[in-house]
């Protein structure tokens, strides 16, 4: 090949690959408008979030675990969960302007007697109020509390599906604060299981479901805080509340979860949620439910016999505490139990009437057992013979002078109701040292003595604020009647100047064991009084 022809070859390829170049570069050039043009049309709908259907769960398989069964325990009790709405009508009075006469001679009357002519008109009221409920029976059976429908002239209740009906009252019961109503419809009613309150342990998960606020089918969830709470003061939501035993919760409730149901884990209900402790008038984390074991009682009475009955022996329990100086005294190896003070009849008056002192009770009798169960205060006592139906026969085992005695009592119907006073609080009080005694005392005159129906004794006159006496529970002429110690480690004090000497007899860390009579008040004509017992431990 010439060197001409060489030449033009080589043009020729530089030629080529020069078009080459161009084309890939204005072919990149292209691409990259295309896609430019393409990111810069996106648009807002380009942006929209959508839902994932195949998340996978962040947290651990037993947090997981315990939401699923949370979601499963609600949704097996819901359906049975109602909201309960009444109405009550009330008629007040109020004063209204009486239509007369300006020239009415009688106007001068109404000026004197009524300050102007005015009048007294009744008006009526429809008061609305609202809690919750749980079906327990298909046939339409409802628990609830007694504060919920007490007083109503119509109970409506709600349920999940819609439905709405009129409630009948069948029963209820103050001082459970338990109440049984029905509804009616054509076929079967969801309904709940009820469990066994008495497995519940502190730290056990439960929800609460209701209707706060009026906000129904509402799911709260906490722990037990505490079971067989109890107000043995009287110092509880109402009447009677120390015959009872709580389920304490943190789960919240509100107004509006009265009467609904505290569920465990089992899709139970293990209570009904009655009432809250707090400052405020909103949860503060502090619930209490009737537990199962009560309210399923109080059912059972109420569609059987349309009542609640609770027994009672007629005793009267010292409610000072039983002190191992007081447990040696009276010879009560277990070291606790129930002091008996006095027997009494229905009316709670002094008397050997009742089924206690019949089956031969007496007092000074330690009460340390109970149908098999032991008893170590007085709220086990109490709460066992509320319990026991009346017409049972109940084995009481009691210590007397150092001796197991057994007694076989007929229980009957409790009719009295105790006006024990008081205040409770969940608030522990820093235990200060005690120094001094802090008692001064007097004979007792013979006038009062006379009244009192003993023969002599040692009159307190003041007890000093912080002082053993004090703490013993001994009160002054200053703070109210004044107590009358009439023994002392189990021998009489006539004067006081024998509990002068027994005192001082006394070495430092020696304990005595004083019996007095308190003056409650007067009733017929007649001083009303109560025994009581104490001990202190000379400093």
């Amino acid at each position: 090949m010439s060197e001409e022809s060489k030449a033009t070859a080589r043009t020729g390829k530089r030629l080529l690959t020069f078009v080459m170049v161009l084309f890939v570069l204005a072919l990149g050039i292209g691409i990259g408008t295309i896609i430019s043009k393409r990111v810069d049309a996106t648009g807002p709908a380009d942006s929209q979030l959508q839902m994932q259907s195949d998340g996978k769960p962040v947290a651990g398989g037993a947090i997981l675990s315990l939401s699923q069964a949370f979601e499963e325990a609600a949704s097996r009790v819901e359906q049975s969960v109602v909201n309960i709405n009444t109405e009550e009508v009330v008629t007040n009075q109020r004063r209204g302007m009486l239509q007369q006469d300006p020239d009415d001679p009688m106007n001068d009357l109404f000026r004197r007697f009524f300050g102007g002519p005015m009048m007294q008109l009744p008006e009526q009221e429809l008061r609305r109020s609202l809690g919750s409920g749980i079906i327990v029976d298909p046939k339409g059976y409802i628990i609830t509390n007694h504060h919920v429908v007490d007083g109503a002239t119509k109970i409506k209740v709600s349920l999940k599906d819609g439905s709405e009906h009129t409630a009948k009252l069948i029963g209820s019961d103050e001082i459970s604060d338990i109440a049984v109503i029905k509804i009616n419809g054509n076929k079967d009613f969801p309904y709940a299981k009820i469990g066994n309150s008495q497995k519940m342990k502190v730290g056990d998960w439960v929800i609460a479901i209701g209707s706060p606020f009026g906000l129904e089918q509402s799911v709260t969830a906490g722990i037990i805080s505490a079971t067989g709470r109890t107000f043995e003061d009287g110092s509880g939501p109402g009447r009677g509340a120390y015959l009872n035993d709580y389920l304490q919760t943190d789960a919240s409730i509100n107004r509006g979860n009265s009467g609904g149901p505290l569920v465990n884990m089992n899709a139970e209900v293990v209570g009904i949620n009655s009432f809250i402790s707090t400052p405020s008038g909103a949860s503060a984390g502090v619930g209490f439910a009737v537990p199962s074991h009560l309210f399923v009682r109080v059912y059972n009475q109420i569609l059987e016999t349309g009542k609640v009955s609770r027994g009672w022996i007629g005793v009267s329990m010292n409610r000072l505490p039983f002190t191992s100086e007081m447990a040696k005294f009276f010879g009560v190896k277990q070291g606790s139990g129930v002091l008996i003070t006095q027997l009494s009849d229905e009316k709670g008056r002094n008397a050997e009437t009742g089924p206690a002192a019949k089956a031969g009770i007496r007092p000074e009798d330690v009460v340390i057992e109970y149908d098999g169960k032991k008893i170590t205060n007085n709220q086990d006592f109490r709460l066992a013979v509320a319990n026991t139906p009346p017409g049972k026969k109940a084995k009481i085992k009691v210590v007397r002078q150092g001796k197991e005695m057994e007694f076989e009592v007929a229980i009957a119907e409790r009719t009295l109701e105790n006006q024990e006073s008081g205040r409770y609080t969940f608030e522990e009080n820093e235990e200060k040292p005690k120094a001094e005694i802090g008692l001064s005392f007097d004979n007792i005159p013979a006038e009062d003595a006379k009244e009192l129906g003993i023969s002599g004794g040692a009159y307190v006159l003041s007890v000093k604020p912080g002082s053993l006496a004090d703490e013993a529970g001994l009160q002054g002429a200053g703070q109210g009647p004044g107590d009358v110690i009439v023994a002392a480690a189990g021998k009489p004090i006539n004067n006081a100047q024998d509990l002068l000497a027994m005192v001082k007899n006394l070495k430092s860390g020696e304990s005595i064991v004083l019996k007095f009579i308190r003056a409650l008040g007067r009733e017929n004509n007649r001083v009303v009084t109560e025994t009581y017992y104490t001990s202190i431990v000379k400093p």
